[in-house]
Formats: C-alpha cells, sequence, structure tokens
C-alpha cells in the first residue's frame, strides 16, 4: 500500500474545510478560496467585495490560512511607545547570524517569524517584506482588524496560528499543486486562479490551512518563538518531508 493509499484510509468523520484568504488593503484585490476535504476535494473562489465576505469566508471554515502578517515585531512597537512617550529609544540590533556568516534580519523592520522562515526557505539574499517599513503594513493593519471583529464572538485569536485563523505563506504555483495533490481543479476555478494571482494564492492558503490543521507545518519550537509568536504572529511553512498527498488526506503515513 503506497503512503497515499495508507493516508486515505484514515480519514474519519465529516469533512474537514478550510479557507483561503490572500489578503490586500482594498476589497477589489483580495482573493478568497475555500476547499471541502471530502473524498474528491471541492474547490471555490468565493466573493471578496468586502470585510463581510472576508468573515462570512472564516466563519464557514475549520481552519482559514490568511496570506497576510498579524503582528508587529516587538523591538519596532517598543521604539513607537518610546518615540510617543520621549523616552529613551530601544537599542537597535538584528537577530542572529546565519550559518554562512550573514547578519540575521533587522529586529525592527522583521519580526522573528520572518527571519527564521527566510533561513529555513534558503531565500538567499531576498528578504521577506517588511510588516513595520514598507506597503505590507496597511495589509497587517486590515488583517489585525478583521481579527478583533471575530473575537468579538468569541475568545480572543491567537497570533501563533494554535486557533482557527493562521498566517501562511505562498509556494507553488497552480499546475504543481493540482498535480501534487492529485486534484480535479473545474475550468472556472482553473480559469480565475490563471488570471488572479490573489486567487491562486487564496488557493494555496487554504491549502496551508489544511496542513496546519494536520500537523504539517513548522510551529513555534522553542521557548522565545513560541512567547515571540503570541506577539507578533507565526508563519506557518509545510514542512517538506510530507508528499502533498498526505496534505489532501490528512495523514502523514
Amino acid at each position: 500500500m503506497t503512503a497515499g493509499e495508507r493516508a486515505k484510509t484514515a480519514v474519519e468523520g465529516p469533512p474537514m474545510v478550510t479557507a483561503g484568504i490572500d489578503l490586500a488593503g482594498y476589497s477589489g484585490t483580495t482573493g478568497v478560496c475555500r476547499v471541502t476535504w471530502a473524498e474528491e476535494p471541492v474547490i471555490e473562489i468565493l466573493d471578496a467585495r468586502n470585510d463581510e465576505d472576508l468573515l462570512a469566508a472564516v466563519r464557514s471554515a475549520d481552519k482559514t490560512g490568511l496570506d497576510s502578517p498579524i503582528g508587529w515585531p516587538v523591538a519596532f512597537t517598543a521604539l513607537l511607545a518610546a518615540h510617543q512617550a520621549g523616552t529613551k529609544l530601544p537599542e537597535r540590533s538584528r537577530y542572529v547570524p546565519h550559518s554562512d556568516g550573514r547578519d540575521g534580519l533587522h529586529r525592527f523592520t522583521h519580526r522573528l517569524t520572518d527571519d527564521l522562515a527566510w533561513k529555513r526557505t534558503g531565500a538567499g539574499k531576498r528578504r521577506p517584506l517588511s510588516v513595520a517599513a514598507d506597503k505590507l503594513g496597511v495589509v497587517a493593519m486590515r488583517a489585525v482588524d478583521l481579527l478583533e471583529r471575530l473575537a468579538d464572538e468569541g475568545p480572543a485569536l491567537p497570533r501563533d496560528g494554535s486557533g482557527s485563523v493562521l498566517e501562511v505563506a505562498r509556494a507553488k504555483i497552480l499546475a504543481g499543486l493540482a498535480d501534487g495533490l492529485g486534484l480535479e481543479i473545474d475550468a472556472r476555478v482553473r480559469d480565475r486562479c490563471v488570471r488572479s494571482d490573489h486567487d491562486l494564492d487564496a488557493l494555496i492558503s487554504a491549502v496551508v490551512a489544511r496542513a496546519a490543521a494536520c500537523g504539517m507545518t513548522h510551529p513555534p519550537a522553542t521557548d522565545e518563538e513560541h512567547a515571540m509568536a503570541a506577539v507578533e504572529g507565526w508563519t506557518h511553512l509545510p514542512r517538506r518531508d510530507l508528499p502533498l498527498t498526505a496534505v489532501r488526506y490528512g495523514a502523514a503515513s
């Protein structure tokens, strides 16, 4: 029996539903996707006319992958607080250097999860966008507003991804995703994803949400990572040692 066949036999209970949101600063360029992980997964591209559509998508899912930061660097917020109060500014510092000797990312502009993801993915000299000092900031502001509105209905949503909403990052193009998962993507969804990178990112985010729900992403591991993730947020990266079929069927072996 193959790994995919063993994984398929492990599926029990009602189908899991995940959503993916490629959040932009404005509704017109935001993408939303929902996947129902039945024996034959069903993929839907949803409307994203306003925040109510986004909240409805989150509420309809067991787990949601949000392609947006959901927090700011601790050092950055300390800098703003000190500046506002007229007190001494925090010391400028970087995260620990890379194994090849390059400096880590700056603590004022990037979160711990940004630095770790940069090192883990082998992204070379291409640094992740800064949530504190780039256009990404307005997206993060919109994301935390959505989370606050969802929290009005119950307990606050944790920023480390352990709740019903988690932060994700892009990884695969449509063809590789469909082939790896063995998905039959209907013509309408495929056309939307080919024409719009926002819809494609939303689909990817829904898949990463599925991986996180099944314990197939890298969670915070050390005490420092847990502490920082609770404040700054945490980007969930899928484990590289798992086949995509495991994500589809919700089992690693």
